[in-house]
């Protein structure tokens, strides 16, 4: 799916899914493009899962067990994990916004204080979203060379 599609199929989604929750659709939509593969990962495409979230003891519904490449310590590794499964794209997104609001670390890092969708990556990045050392800044240059700062204005307060 060429990122225009990407986009043009989730912005919707991405925006209703934040909207009073203080997170940034431009965010959202960058995370969701990194983390699918442009909606072509086998997590994605058979699963649902846009995001990468994973099933942890406290999940409570379907999962899958793949394989996936975390970054410790600066070196890359393979492992396997379980992964949340969703009956819809959509249910991805909104668990999505859940999975932030529920999980404390996320307000303690002050992600959904932040005043800019490159703070809110870089909150995102130190309250442990993601593994990879360059993961905020693989967020803020897709919000740039796709210019989703627009979906940001189409928000609904």
């Amino acid at each position: 799916m060429s990122p225009e599609q990407f986009f043009n199929k989730y912005a919707n989604i991405a925006i209703e899914a934040s909207v009073g929750k203080n997170i940034f659709p431009s965010v959202f939509l960058a995370q969701a493009a990194l983390e699918s593969a442009w909606g072509e990962s086998t997590l994605a495409k058979k699963y649902n899962n846009f995001f990468g979230i994973k099933a942890d003891k406290s999940w409570k519904g379907k999962k899958v067990i793949l394989k996936t490449r975390e970054e410790y310590n600066g070196v890359s590794q393979y492992e396997d994990a379980a992964f949340r499964v969703y009956d819809s794209p959509r249910d991805s997104f909104f668990d999505r916004t859940n999975f932030l609001v529920e999980n404390q670390r996320y307000a303690k890092a002050g992600v959904f204080d932040s005043m800019s969708p490159e703070e809110q990556a870089n909150k995102l990045k130190a309250a442990g979203y993601a593994t990879a050392s360059n993961y905020a800044q693989s967020i803020i240059n897709l919000i740039n060379k796709y210019n989703l700062k627009t979906f940001d204005q189409k928000k609904k307060l």
